[in-house]
């Protein structure tokens, strides 16, 4: 073709083109300079045609055609020229489909090619095409995929790319918007994962996306930091492991995938791969067993080592292969048999477990009260202690660590208990807290006075706050203020162990292996300033170790003098003031000695034949030996704590004493001074402060006195309403001798809960919240009496036929008031007949006594508020023919009517049985208690007390009953366990549980989902069991009509009655119970 017609040509085709836009024609030119120099005449016409046809596919087709003239040249140098007809091709296709689809490919082509190469681009097309499904939202999401493809291809290979399409593909069908927010953040996230471990993360978003798709976006954004807590060997093998709970789970995946990233994360990572190990081991039977296992290992961990964990997880993998559900609760920890084996297996000791018995133990030794409490409950009072791990005591009850497992087995974790509460329990009986500044010490002359008229002229003038302690008087009088706290804890911690090695000889070997122990555990003296080697010696010498002390040969002397004093103290009759006096003495020689790094070190020793004596009249001197010591000055640091002896905290506990004190006085008690608590703060080393006590001593001034005066008000409370019950119980008080009677506070109880499925427990599942029912008025127990009076007469006098002879003739005893002759003629014939005849010949009369205790269990469930008898609505338009006015008079009536005699419920029914049972149940003397239930989900299983077994019938119960009202569901299963646990207190012959309620167990969480009812029904019939396992006889009533079709599964072989009649439910229950104690 010659230039003319080519100019020709190219003319036409700018002039078909300028029919499209402008804008094209100039692009085109542009595009032909570029492309002119590298393809012949024929193939640049062709790529002027092809791009020709392009714009005019459809309306605005032009804009591809002009991304296509663009992107050639660059497409051209990439591809080459068989390359860039597979493109011009692929472009077309999309055309076909959408012109803007066209125009995002031919524009994101170049920065995408150069990536993928041509090689990748009939894939890459294809992953475009996949998202496109024919409507605009598809175009728009395949639109986005293309022009970010250069950004995804930079970070992900093809492989990679295509599974984020196919995430990206199922998350369009549910929600358009969802799936273009996690293409645009997807880059952004996926570039922090490494290739193994993206791979793995994308398959786990298509899966979830197919069952769980409203969780894609929280994965896609937060997944990665997830991922990170394990190790990173690991994570690829997480993510396929956690990919098989999505078939089995659905919707529960990513919330197990969360959980189970965050408890891995919370473990060693090197543990990480042999968990994922035993994990895998279970997904065979159960994923969600796996991943449960999984979610609990850090709780695990905390009881077991991994050697035992491996073996309670074959415990629970052997169940699991049996029984799906019994093994899947297994490692939810949801089985008391998981439990079981986790204690048969741990040596963790809880406190919980063995507080009841420590607490006694406690109380004698002491002679007194003294509770047993967690020590991390008395951190969270924020009044000064803040080691949750130690023993210690704040003046009336003894803190102990809330685990120990510091010994191979269950029998030395409880030897270290009894070891670490007799400590304390030592502080409370032989006084450490009783310092009174004035009194004398036992064996030495008393030098504080002499110290403090020191100190106070050496005080610069002005006003001087008095101390609020004798024991801050006492620390006042040193300006080492830590130096001397430190030297008066380990002389006073070595009193107390002297003391209890001498009163109690059964601890003494316990007592004396934890000193050795605690010998083993101290840091090297040989590295320690001089100072600090002088306070580790006085530990060791405390701690039994009189040959673990080093010190310098020449400074020997002011050890002796040390020593004695320490030796001294450890006399079976030393106080607390010979302690403090043995302190000022100690503080001399320690305050003389400097606090250098030395650089010989001897084995002390004392001489033979050598005694432990030392002048206790004055402060020993320290002679010349101290000459030529020089060196660096080291800051002085305490002493390492000794373990079992835990946080002694002398000023602390005996401030705390005086303001209780101060308000147990009469009147009003005086606020606390902030100013004088804040001159405390300031000068005492034993108040530790959380939030920054030190940065901002007015503010935690604040907090101290706040947390102070809640601990001492509720402190208050408790010894007031403890007052209060020991006077309701003896009978020193009645309720209107009470001028400030205080509101129960609720209590709580926790119950296991029977699970069918896993054919086991569920261990403390159930929390029982118990309350006290307020108090109505007198008028309805009375108004009842007088309205049923002819009923309550009838079954007085059936009730009083139950009552037993007074006294009954026992025949053939061995001892008694008269021969039985019948039983003498037997005698007389066996033996005459060659016999061995019994010697049990007489008889006499036995005081026969009724001894029956019932407890009744009244279901307050939402349901028995429905009305007895429902009244017919009237038909509007035939009582009232449209009439408005008429209508509105009828319904006033009737309002009035209801108000004057409110229609019967159920629960009204069962509050008129109850007072006519009161009424025949005092006439024969039979313990009863009447309780209600009702609640909503397992946590909140209210239980009402109505009236206990042993307490006696008083107005109070009588008022209470006009109180009983319907609440909300029907948790049954552990309402019966508490009564049954209140019915194991009363010592009687006949205990019988009467279950009352007017329909099927139902509550939220009791089963599966709300309509199941299988669950509910057998976890009460295995609470019905258990009391009959107890000795106690369980018996049914229910007013529903239906109730048979239940009641024969939940009760079984245990007595049951349907009463369809409502009306007859009081003369009901009075029956049954005179068949029941017959």
């Amino acid at each position: 073709m010659s230039r003319d017609d080519w100019n020709q040509e190219i003319g036409r085709l700018e002039g078909q083109l300028a029919g499209f836009s402008p804008s094209l024609v100039a692009d085109f030119r542009r595009a032909l300079k570029e492309m002119s120099s590298r393809l012949s005449a024929g193939e640049l016409r062709q790529w002027a045609d092809e791009g020709r046809d392009l714009a005019q596919q459809a309306w605005r087709a032009w804009e591809a055609a002009s991304e296509y003239f663009l992107a050639s040249s660059q497409v051209l140098e990439l591809v080459g020229e068989e390359g860039l007809w597979a493109w011009v091709r692929h472009g077309k296709e999309l055309a076909a489909l959408s012109s803007a689809l066209a125009a995002a490919y031919f524009r994101a082509s170049g920065a995408t090619l150069r990536l993928i190469g041509l090689e990748g681009l009939g894939k890459w097309v294809t992953l475009g095409r996949h998202l496109y499904k024919g409507s605009w939202r598809s175009a728009a999401l395949a639109v986005q995929f293309f022009e970010q493809s250069p950004v995804l291809f930079t970070h992900l290979p093809l492989e990679e790319v295509g599974v984020l399409v196919r995430f990206l593909d199922i998350l369009c069908d549910r929600s358009f918007d969802l799936a273009t927010h996690c293409l645009g953040v997807a880059p952004h996230v996926l570039q922090a994962l490494d290739g193994e471990d993206r791979l793995a993360f994308l398959e786990f978003a298509e899966a979830l996306a197919s069952i769980g798709w409203a969780d894609a976006r929280a994965y896609l954004e937060r997944g990665p930091q997830h991922l990170a807590r394990l190790h990173p060997s690991q994570r690829k093998r997480f993510l396929e492991l956690a990919r098989h709970v999505i078939h089995q789970e659905g919707r529960q995946a990513f919330s197990y995938f969360v959980e189970a990233c965050r408890s891995l994360g919370s473990v060693e990572p090197s543990l990480h791969a042999h968990l994922l190990s035993l994990g895998e081991r279970l997904l065979p039977y159960s994923p969600v067993a796996c991943m449960e296992f999984l979610r609990n290992v850090p709780r695990l961990l905390i009881h077991m080592k991994m050697e035992e964990l491996e073996q309670w997880h074959a415990e629970g993998q052997t169940l699991l292969a049996t029984n799906v559900e019994g093994g899947e609760a297994f490692f939810r920890l949801e089985s008391s048999r998981a439990e079981e084996v986790m204690e048969g297996l741990s040596s963790r000791l809880e406190l919980k477990k063995v507080s009841s018995v420590l607490r006694m133990y406690c109380r004698a030794l002491t002679g007194t009260d003294v509770e047993i409490r967690p020590a991390d409950v008395l951190v969270s009072k924020g009044i000064g202690w803040i080691n949750a791990e130690s023993p210690t005591t704040e003046g009336t009850a003894i803190f102990l660590p809330s685990a120990i497992q510091e010994f191979p087995n269950k029998e030395g974790n409880f030897s270290a208990y009894k070891v670490y509460a007799t400590h304390q329990a030592g502080h409370l009986e032989f006084g450490s807290f009783a310092l009174q500044f004035d009194k004398p010490a036992h064996y030495f002359p008393s030098l504080r006075g002499e110290r403090e008229q020191q100190r106070q002229q050496q005080a610069s003038s002005g006003p001087q706050r008095p101390p609020l302690t004798d024991m801050e008087r006492f620390f006042d009088l040193f300006e080492h203020r830590r130096l001397a706290t430190d030297i008066f804890t380990v002389l006073e911690d070595a009193r107390i162990d002297s003391r209890i090695l001498y009163e109690y000889a059964g601890i003494r070997s316990e007592y004396r292996a934890m000193q050795r122990r605690e010998l083993e555990k101290r840091p090297p003296i040989d590295e320690m300033p001089l100072l600090q080697a002088f306070m580790e010696n006085l530990v060791r010498f405390s701690l039994g170790g009189e040959d673990h002390i080093l010190w310098p040969r020449p400074l020997k002397p002011i050890m002796d003098q040390a020593l004695a004093i320490m030796a001294t103290v450890q006399q079976p009759d030393t106080t607390v003031e010979d302690v403090a006096e043995a302190t000022i003495r100690l503080y001399d020689l320690a305050t003389s000695l400097p606090n250098i790094l030395m650089t010989e070190w001897e084995q002390w020793e004392r001489q033979e034949g050598e005694q432990m004596n030392v002048s206790l009249s004055a402060s020993p001197g320290q002679g010349e030996q101290l000459e030529g010591l020089e060196g660096e000055e080291q800051p002085y640091e305490s002493p390492q704590p000794v373990d079992f002896r835990g946080q002694f905290k002398p000023e602390l506990v005996q401030l705390l004493a005086k303001l209780r004190e101060e308000r147990r006085g009469p009147g009003q008690p005086s606020p606390i001074d902030p100013q004088r608590l804040q001159d405390l703060l300031k000068k005492s080393v034993e108040i530790e402060l959380k939030d920054g006590g030190e940065a901002d001593l007015q503010h935690s001034t604040q907090l101290f006195v706040t947390s102070l005066e809640k601990e001492l008000s509720r402190q208050e409370k408790e010894a007031q309403e403890a007052r209060r019950e020991r006077r309701r119980t003896t009978g020193l008080s009645t309720p209107e001798q009470d001028e400030h009677p205080l509101t129960p506070e609720p209590r709580y109880y926790y119950y296991d809960e029977w699970d069918f499925r896993a054919n086991d427990y569920k261990p403390r599942w159930c929390r029982i919240v118990e309350y006290i029912v307020a108090e109505g008025t007198l008028a309805y127990y009375e108004q009842t009496l007088a309205k049923h009076s002819s009923l309550l007469r009838q079954t007085q006098r059936q009730f009083e036929m139950l009552r037993p002879e007074l006294l009954r003739k026992m025949k053939r005893l061995l001892d008694g008031e008269e021969l039985d002759m019948d039983a003498v003629v037997d005698y007389l014939v066996e033996r005459e007949a060659g016999a061995s005849p019994q010697g049990k010949v007489y008889w006499r009369r036995n005081k026969m006594e009724r001894d029956v205790a019932v407890a009744f269990l009244l279901d307050m469930s939402a349901s028995t508020d429905e009305e007895i008898i429902k009244h017919p609505r009237r038909h509007l338009q035939d009582d009232f023919d449209d009439d408005p006015r008429r209508y509105f008079s009828w319904w006033v009536s009737r309002r009035a009517q209801e108000l004057m005699a409110p229609p019967k419920r159920i629960i009204d029914v069962e509050k008129e049985s109850i007072v006519l049972l009161i009424g025949a149940l005092e006439t024969i003397g039979d313990k009863y208690g009447i309780y209600g239930f009702s609640g909503y989900g397992r946590e909140n299983v209210e239980f009402y007390v109505i009236k206990e077994l042993w307490e006696p019938l008083t107005d109070k119960v009588k008022r209470r009953i006009d109180k009983i009202a319907p609440v909300r569901s029907t948790r049954m299963g552990p309402a019966v366990r508490h009564a049954v646990h209140k019915m194991e207190q009363v010592d009687s012959k006949v205990r019988i549980l009467f279950l009352i309620s007017d329909g099927r167990p139902q509550d939220h969480g009791y089963g599966r989902d709300r309509t199941e009812r299988e669950y509910a029904i057998h976890d009460t019939h295995m609470a019905l069991l258990e009391a009959k396992r107890k000795g106690i006889v369980p018996f049914c009533l229910t007013v529903d009509r239906y109730g048979h079709d239940y009641l024969k599964e939940m009760c079984q072989d245990i007595g049951y009655v349907v009463v369809p009649d409502v009306d007859s439910l009081p003369s009901r229950i009075t029956q049954l119970y005179r068949e029941l104690t017959r």
